[in-house]
């Protein structure tokens, strides 16, 4: 426990600011190297570096809650007489303007700083818009899934994104799938099926086969954006990296639901005002929510965290989503489905222990 301690004495006349000026200090070393063991020796190095770790995690969780609050905001605006292409066209377009306007203004002002920050190349940059468009796709799928079901079974479903994610390693990566990872399954299917709503509620609750169906997908796609926003453009500015992935979210959107019919219609009839009065608290919440605040939080904390402590830390999405369904939405919510919802989270937890021990900072990949 000594080690753990700040040396207040060797630290200068002002404790607190000294120790603010260390940790300043450890942060930019670490960005410039991918070998911790490099810092400079100093009694109150491990302490600083759990300060600096404690904060990607809290950075980790905001997003992962932001996430949960989403299908909450998507039914109040179905509620209002929005669509799914309403709904998914906001969040794109506004989180684009919004994530858009920050980077111009972080443009701006780095250029009157020493230190360059590194700009993405053709390869990185067609990655990432291809990691926004997967992301695009969760939308879709996902809001579509929230339309037919409940939001507290929907959360559930894409949280299948879990056990695809180990799929799609063993078939990018040749990763095998352990035993460990084949009981990990097991306990999340079985705390699916719990968290369905099918147990419990004598048949009080009607599941649409085309509600599940969009549910899984949304979960496939939302593994395939973990898989891509853990190795590729790591070594970009958070807010550079967000920006272009959240442009191959609108190209996304734009592909599916194309803008221009109903800007046309909508000016024909001179409705344009009305319309975007209605979707505008909607639009900025989900835009913010979802494609501003946890892309910005996960491309700065998940290279420092890992993958596995990530995901242990992101599945607080579950609890989030389903205590603002049954608070905000008043959707009925089981001792069944609780016990699901707690399965599913232990076994997230276990599964990635072994790789979340280290308890230094990941380093930095610098994965095109």
């Amino acid at each position: 426990m000594d080690s753990l301690q700040v040396d207040v004495k060797n630290l200068g006349v002002c404790p607190l600011l000294s120790v603010s000026r260390h940790i300043r200090f450890f942060e930019l070393t670490y960005r410039a190297s991918t070998d911790l063991t490099k810092f400079p020796p100093c009694k109150s190095r491990i302490f600083i570096l759990q300060i600096i770790m404690i904060r990607y995690i809290l950075l980790v969780l905001l997003g992962g809650c932001s996430f949960g609050i989403l299908s909450t905001i998507v039914k109040l605006a179905y509620a209002h007489g929005l669509s799914l292409a309403d709904v998914t066209s906001a969040q794109a377009y506004f989180g684009a303007v919004i994530l858009w306007m920050l980077l111009i203004i972080f443009q701006r002002g780095r250029s009157t700083k020493k230190r360059i920050q590194p700009a993405a190349n053709l390869s990185t940059t067609l990655k990432l818009i291809f990691t926004g468009m997967a992301s695009g796709s969760i939308s879709l799928s996902y809001y579509k899934c929230v339309e037919q079901i409940p939001a507290s079974i929907a959360i559930i479903l894409l949280m299948q994104y879990t056990w695809i994610s180990i799929l799609l390693e063993r078939l990018i990566f040749k990763i095998p799938i352990t035993g460990r990872k084949w009981i990990f399954l097991l306990i999340v299917l079985i705390g699916t099926v719990l968290g369905s709503g099918i147990i419990g509620y004598n048949n009080e609750v009607h599941l649409s086969l085309v509600g599940i169906g969009y549910g899984l997908l949304a979960g496939f796609f939302y593994a395939v954006f973990v898989v891509a926003n853990g190795y590729v453009g790591n070594q970009l500015p958070a807010i550079v990296k967000s920006s272009w992935v959240i442009l191959g979210v609108a190209l996304m959107i734009m592909a599916v639901f194309p803008p221009f019919g109903q800007m046309q219609k909508l000016v024909r009839t001179q409705e344009v005002t009305a319309y975007f009065l209605d979707i505008l608290p909607y639009g900025l919440l989900l835009g913010f929510f979802g494609m501003v605040l946890p892309p910005l939080l996960f491309a700065y904390a998940i290279p420092k965290v890992g993958v596995s402590l990530s995901s242990i830390l992101g599945s607080v999405e579950l609890p989030t989503a389903a205590l603002c369904a049954y608070l905000i939405l008043g959707e009925k919510v089981s001792v069944w489905q609780l016990l699901g919802i707690l399965l599913i989270l232990t076994a997230i937890i276990i599964i990635n222990i072994p790789s979340s021990q280290n308890t230094g900072l990941r380093p930095k990949t610098n994965t095109g």
